[in-house]
């Protein structure tokens, strides 16, 4: 019904949802959170799996974390959606804020890939 892409501007696009997405988490391009693959936004509210979804794709977008984060560092995303320090995976933005545990907001530069 809906094409992967729906709608877009500079600063958001809308996708169709494959899962529940939870607010300021990372979403992959198959409408999933990104569970380590390359991110193409931030979820700018929750959704249901079918459903609609905008996507914040600024250069700076604000994400949940998933631990601690060091400000500076390069951000890899965590199997729910959350940014986290770069171990190994596919590294999606530096981040301008520490965290001291997950569940914290910080404002992260996205490296839209």
């Amino acid at each position: 019904m809906y094409a992967r892409q729906i709608a877009g501007d500079n600063d958001t696009i809308t996708i169709i949802a494959t899962e529940a997405i939870t607010a300021k988490r990372c979403v992959a391009y198959n409408g999933t959170h990104t569970q380590y693959l390359a991110a193409v936004g931030v979820a700018l509210h929750s959704t249901d799996s079918g459903d609609p979804i905008s996507v914040g794709v600024a250069p700076i977008e604000v994400v949940e974390s998933g631990g601690a984060c060091t400000a500076g560092a390069q951000m890899e995303v965590d199997s729910s959606g959350r940014v986290i320090d770069y171990t190994s995976h596919v590294i999606i933005g530096r981040a301008i804020d520490a965290a001291t545990d997950a569940g914290e907001f910080i404002r992260v530069r996205m490296f839209i890939q």
